[in-house]
């Protein structure tokens, strides 16, 4: 490969360069396990729908448990996270 004369940098710190200029415009970012989308009456995805929080490994509601929520939005973006090493 070449890359005389190119830029060469980390997609990772190019997002998170990108996330704290959006969060100081006014953008909220947050992370949630997705339990589905919410779509409108043509198909078209309105927003996400959050999964429950608070349950443990057995499946009882722990003290913390908050119910999911559907969050609507005039753009949704998805994407999917790598897992840690």
């Amino acid at each position: 490969m070449n890359n005389h004369g190119n830029f060469v940098g980390s997609l990772g710190n190019v997002v998170r360069f990108l996330a704290a200029e959006a969060e100081n415009l006014g953008v909220e970012i947050t992370r949630f396990r997705r339990r589905g989308d919410s779509h409108g009456d043509k198909g078209e995805v309105l927003g996400v729908a959050t999964g429950d929080m608070g349950i443990a490994k057995d499946g009882h509601l722990k003290e913390s448990f908050t119910r999911g929520m559907e969050l609507r939005g005039k753009y949704t973006l998805f994407a999917k996270a790598r897992a840690a090493r």
